[in-house]
């Protein structure tokens, strides 16, 4: 049985960027926002549009789907069982798509990233979201803090020690998929 990583953060908190130079083997979730700058469709997000998410639900397709600042994002359950099939996965989700995914795959491991919120603040000016756009997305931020206390493991990614980061998520993902032996 091949391990699977759920990841959760708040916007900004550099889990996308971490988990890439750990695992290749993304579970590629479904949105129907627009890409952003530099977004290829298929590898950061499958782009849809809401009329194509809605069949998809309605077909009992998706395995995890949530509503996030004003678009939806989900997992169908065909990518799923694909990249599960390939070997160890991971997927980034939010604290709901976490308690969705859980319940169909318990065996998963959870993990939360995190960075103050100044930092997070920073991080998504850089890479090219708008005023608004930051502030809209970081509203949520002190309630996915509070979550943090449901994941099995909590990782601060502080600014300026990304190399640590990749380094402490390592150790993790690599000590979770050897004691599946």
């Amino acid at each position: 049985m091949n391990k699977l990583i759920v990841l959760s953060g708040h916007s900004g908190s550099g889990k996308t960027s971490l988990m890439r130079q750990i695992m290749k083997n993304e579970v590629v979730s479904f949105t129907t926002r627009k890409p952003r700058q530099g977004e290829i469709d298929g590898v950061d997000y499958k782009f849809i549009s809401l009329e194509k998410f809605e069949e998809l639900k309605e077909q009992n397709k998706l395995i995890e789907q949530v509503e996030y600042s004003g678009h939806c994002y989900g997992i169908d359950l065909e990518e799923f069982e694909n990249k599960m099939s390939l070997g160890n996965a991971f997927v980034i989700v939010d604290y709901h798509g976490m308690q969705q995914v859980k319940k169909i795959y318990p065996n998963c491991v959870t993990l939360f990233i995190y960075t103050p919120y100044d930092q997070a603040y920073k991080q998504m000016i850089k890479r090219g979201d708008t005023l608004e756009k930051v502030e809209e997305r970081l509203r949520t931020y002190p309630n996915e803090i509070e979550n943090k206390k449901h994941y099995d493991y909590v990782v601060r990614n502080n600014s300026g020690k990304f190399k640590e980061s990749i380094k402490v998520l390592k150790s993790i993902i690599e000590a979770e998929v050897h004691s599946m032996k």
